[in-house]
């Protein structure tokens, strides 16, 4: 059976945000039980892990990441997205940040903003998290340079360690969507993969993301797809990459007109 598929926003760092958010989505009549659930991503890097201090204005301190998801539990489905570059102790990462998460039911949901990571950590995070669900983010880094086969044969490798894949060439920069790259590995990995639910990022906005997603499903055939946004969001205060910060009207527009298409 397929994952859910959902509708998210990433990159919310105060309880002010998430629940601005939250009432942004049910508003567009988003809620747990909608055909595309609403989700909100929460940024985690190895560094603020350990307590480490980032300019990224787009990861919350550590230390609020439990208040943050209680804010949200019951309304949207919560996610951690990760990035380190520590792999070979990947699983270990993954026990320290979902620790009380995970068995207090407030988050069961990671997506793994790493490349290619190593299958005996993700086989042991779903040894002792049997029902986390893990996102395969096909960044650019991992989509550059291959072609989409041998791609989606590493994908097949991951097995059902993995629940969904989403494909953004973008990785929270808020560059353009390709939609005819997007849906051509999008076509391969369904093949290949039908177990696994698929999603698109890369620049969605309120603008295009109507005009976009009209168009996915139209091609695809269904719409049981899902989308995230991050940089499309947000206000730049320095062309430095995260030093930005929520745009609660563009979060309105992105909501709304997503959900004149995706339900």
């Amino acid at each position: 059976m397929r994952a859910r598929p959902y509708v998210g926003i990433t990159g919310p760092v105060t309880k002010e945000e998430v629940n601005n958010i939250i009432t942004e989505f049910t508003s567009a009549g988003y809620n747990l039980q909608s055909q595309h659930v609403p989700m909100l991503g929460f940024l985690v890097s190895y560094k603020t892990l350990n307590g480490q201090q980032t300019n990224n204005r787009r990861y919350p301190q550590v230390k609020d990441l439990r208040k943050l998801i209680e804010e949200a539990q019951g309304k949207v489905f919560p996610m951690i997205h990760y990035n380190s570059r520590e792999m070979s102790t990947l699983g270990y990462q993954l026990d320290l940040i979902f620790d009380e998460l995970y068995d207090d039911k407030l988050c069961r949901a990671v997506q793994l903003n790493i490349v290619w990571p190593e299958i005996v950590q993700l086989a042991h995070s779903k040894s002792v998290m049997p029902e986390l669900q893990i996102v395969f983010q096909a960044s650019h880094h991992v989509i550059d340079g291959i072609n989409h086969k041998d791609l989606v044969k590493r994908i097949i490798s991951y097995g059902p360690l993995i629940d969904y894949v989403l494909i953004d060439p973008s990785g929270g920069k808020g560059k353009k969507f390709n939609i005819e790259d997007s849906l051509a590995i999008y076509q391969d990995i369904r093949e290949r993969c039908p177990n696994l639910t698929v999603g698109f990022a890369g620049g969605f906005n309120g603008s295009n993301v109507k005009n976009v997603c009209k168009e996915l499903v139209e091609r695809i055939g269904d719409d049981h797809f899902c989308i995230d946004a991050e940089g499309g969001l947000r206000d730049k205060i320095t062309n430095e990459y995260g030093d930005d910060i929520l745009n609660l009207d563009k979060v309105k527009k992105y909501v709304k007109e997503a959900s004149l298409i995706l339900k």
